[in-house]
């Protein structure tokens, strides 16, 4: 891990965001508590290639007790993040644990194949219990700041839960998800994702957006809720079909950034607001596109916090293929230097700089 999180910091990123599958969560609390990490690669990868990796993981990792859990090994991130003063952002990215995010997975909406929002609401308490927990213990996640509801919430290929897929039931869901983090862990920020792969915020700030009969004259009234200064909007960004810098630039504000202010007929209602997810292949023709040149100028210009995708080089199985290349990562394949150094330099770091900067 120290390589790992040594690179970030020596290039001013100063946060992660760490993800993790509500499958997990079932997995300890219906199974009888969690399983050594070495059980899992095993039970995914197969005896062989799961005795390969986990061989490799005690390599590179030799602080590692040989019957280490998976929350240890969150727990192990975090304590080596705090060490070099990164923050960490607590990410739910699905329901059943894959490669996220399309329509036909499972985990696109509430009440989707592996979606039980029962049951997630459950995994959200555990894991704000479980941080509060180690953090009162002073064992790890100091630098824990904030927690997520959900990743992309988006139309489902279920044509049952497709029609369920409106303001109403977003709001329902997610307020009583924040009240669950809430409960267990007060002192979180919580990022609640919009709508349409978490490209639409305009429902929570704008109460005049969309139709009643949608809304069913439901508002997002912050001075309800226990949390209200505890809210944070997340947004995503992938529409690189966009050249023009000046359209993407009125999108993004109408869409999600207007919800910085100032108050208006428009915006009733104003959030802090972060860049949760953007990103781009590691090559040096992506980072001078217009797509990444676009919001290099963009997010430092509107004062707003980002995270890009995605730190990690690749996986150890991605889409049933194992030790799958990720070129879309900052870091190589072994996770030892920058896949893209000229992308780091003369992309994101000034980036960074100008960020901070603001």
């Amino acid at each position: 891990m120290d390589p790992c999180q040594g690179n970030p910091k020596s290039d001013y990123l100063n946060s992660i965001r760490l993800t993790w599958a509500v499958e997990m969560v079932d997995d300890i609390l219906d199974n009888g508590g969690d399983k050594a990490v070495r059980t899992a690669f095993l039970d995914v990868l197969g005896p062989q290639n799961g005795t390969k990796v986990f061989d490799a993981v005690m390599k590179n990792n030799p602080s590692f007790a040989p019957n280490i859990t998976r929350l240890q090994v969150f727990d192990a991130i975090a304590d080596e993040c705090a060490k070099q003063q990164i923050y960490v952002h607590l990410d739910n990215h699905v329901s059943k644990a894959g490669w996220c995010c399309d329509k036909d997975d499972g985990n696109a909406w509430f009440g989707d194949t592996f979606f039980d929002t029962t049951k997630w609401k459950r995994a959200l308490g555990y894991m704000a219990e479980h941080l509060i927990g180690a953090i009162i213990q002073g064992k790890m996640w100091p630098n824990l700041v904030s927690m997520a509801l959900r990743n992309e919430l988006r139309n489902s290929a279920n044509r049952l839960v497709a029609f369920d897929v409106n303001w109403k039931t977003w709001y329902g869901n997610m307020t009583s998800g924040a009240d669950a983090i809430h409960l267990a862990n007060p002192d979180l920020l919580i990022f609640f994702s919009g709508l349409y792969y978490d490209s639409q915020l305009r429902e929570i700030f704008d109460h005049d957006s969309v139709g009643r009969s949608n809304r069913n004259d439901i508002q997002f009234d912050r001075s309800k809720l226990a949390y209200k200064d505890k809210i944070v909007l997340e947004v995503h960004d992938y529409d690189m079909d966009e050249s023009n810098c000046t359209n993407k630039r009125t999108k993004l504000t109408t869409q999600a950034f207007a919800a910085l202010g100032p108050i208006s007929p428009q915006v009733q209602t104003v959030f802090p607001l972060v860049m949760t997810e953007w990103g781009f292949a590691q090559a040096p023709d992506q980072y001078q596109g217009p797509f990444a040149s676009c919001l290099r100028d963009f997010l430092p210009e509107k004062q707003v916090g980002w995270m890009t995708w995605v730190l990690g080089g690749s996986y150890y199985i991605r889409s049933g293929i194992q030790d799958y290349d990720e070129t879309w990562g900052l870091l190589d394949h072994m996770w030892n230097d920058w896949r893209c150094p000229e992308c780091i330099d003369r992309g994101l770091a000034p980036m960074v700089k100008a960020t901070l900067d603001s």
